[in-house]
């Protein structure tokens, strides 16, 4: 890859040559970081990397190890600038390196890392103690410094892992310097609707690392981890419950900050990663979008990307759907998402939302009527056969009555015809009819 670029053992002895920081590096330096830039991927580091460090082989035979690349982990003690231009900033990139001194977990000894980018938590030419880590290409030995000679390194970037819930379970908080997260949009001082920049509001390449590592971070949480933390900090600040009005309201204020929020998800959909580098590294084959509304979020929906469900829960959306569940999330960005609805000129509509990633929800299901114990059963069995059990007496009896009386009709003599005397009847009609 370097030698692509130009980059061969003539350049490379230049930087054996003393310190690399010196001017006569600067320029191979800036090649070398643009080339790692362009061509190298982390995936590409986690596959190249020989593992951690091991101090005692790197000096004895310094050549033998040149451009591999090492895992480093420890504290950076010290940060500062080293030009690698005499022209600005603005005019050049890489117009500087920042230079790392680190001393190692695994050894006594320190290392340099010339690094790109820094968080930009860390203070520069103050003395520090950031728990740290970089994938690193070995470039020289400097010449002894009181401990002895110390192996220089070159890096992308200086990983971050501070005392935070973040940074506990080993994710580089440094990352969150490459999301972007804007004020909320203010309305026009005519009323008109706000200028929205959608496109930095979406997920985007710079996100992308980010987002994957926070995911794989609280995958790695025990079951629970998040909830008690989150029980922890409202305990910190006094309070019974997260607000979601920061959320919405001071975005940039919440970055990388763990809340714990209840309502109605009328929105579970599982999201399918297809990216195979994804897959491989953090082991993330797919995801679950929750569309969040709580009591305080007037209608607006909070969407967190959870590592996994709880059991049984169903997704699904649409009229009529909707689970209570209560949530534990690190806040990410403000996202834009698409809505059904479409504007006048026939493009998508596009909705904001706070962003939020987390392992896993609670689900508080709506529990049906509580069913009869086996005792409460059997006692309505019985009864019920005994009302069953008492309508058939009935019904026999009166069957039976019936029976009875249809006996006893049978039984009785049939009634004599009289005769009737016609002659008499007529006889006495004749003398009714004279007198």
């Amino acid at each position: 890859m370097f030698e692509a670029a130009g980059i061969g053992n003539e350049q490379l002895a230049t930087l054996a040559e003393g310190d690399p920081c010196q001017p006569s590096s600067g320029k191979i330096l800036q090649q070398m970081l643009y080339r790692i830039r362009q061509d190298v991927r982390p995936g590409d580091l986690e596959r190249w990397s020989l593992g951690d460090l091991d101090l005692q082989r790197l000096t004895d035979d310094p050549e033998a190890y040149r451009l591999q690349v090492f895992r480093l982990r420890g504290r950076v003690v010290s940060v500062e600038s080293c030009p690698l231009s005499s022209q600005g900033k603005d005019d050049v990139e890489f117009a500087s390196i920042w230079r790392c001194r680190m001393h190692l977990d695994s050894d006594e000894r320190t290392v340099d890392v010339l690094a790109a980018h820094v968080p930009k938590a860390w203070s520069v030419g103050k003395t520090i103690d950031e728990p740290a880590g970089a994938m690193a290409f070995f470039l020289t030995t400097l010449p002894p410094d009181g401990d002895g000679a110390a192996p220089c390194f070159l890096a992308d970037r200086m990983a971050w892992y501070p005392p935070t819930f973040l940074g506990r379970l080993g994710m580089d908080v440094g990352l969150l310097d490459d999301v972007v997260v804007e004020p909320p949009p203010q309305r026009s001082p005519d009323g008109s609707s706000p200028d929205v920049n959608w496109a930095t509001r979406q997920l985007t390449e710079s996100d992308r690392e980010c987002f994957y590592q926070m995911l794989k971070a609280v995958g790695a949480a025990e079951d629970g981890q998040l909830n008690r933390w989150a029980q922890e900090e409202l305990k910190a600040l006094g309070e019974s419950s997260f607000s979601v009005v920061p959320l919405f309201n001071a975005p940039q204020t919440q970055q990388g900050k763990l809340v714990e929020l209840t309502g109605v998800a009328r929105r579970i959909l599982p999201v399918r990663v297809s990216e195979k580098e994804v897959v491989d590294r953090f082991g993330i084959e797919e995801y679950y979008q929750i569309y969040l509304f709580t009591d305080d979020s007037q209608d607006n929906p909070i969407v967190f990307c959870l590592h996994e469900l709880p059991k049984g829960l169903p997704l699904g959306d649409g009229p009529g759907f909707g689970e209570q569940l209560t949530v534990p999330g690190f806040f990410f960005k403000t996202w834009s998402y698409r809505v059904p609805a479409v504007v006048a000129d026939g493009k998508p509509q596009r909705q904001l939302a706070p962003l939020l990633i987390g392992k896993s929800a609670r689900w508080h299901p709506v529990k049906a009527p509580s069913g009869l114990s086996p005792l409460e059963r059997l006692i309505g069995t019985v009864l019920l056969l005994l009302i069953l059990g008492v309508v058939w007496w009935i019904f026999r009896q009166f069957a039976r009555g019936d029976r009875e009386f249809a006996r006893q009709v049978r039984r009785r003599p049939s009634a004599a015809i009289s005769e009737t005397d016609w002659e008499s009847l007529d006889s006495s009609a004749k003398e009714d009819d004279t007198a």
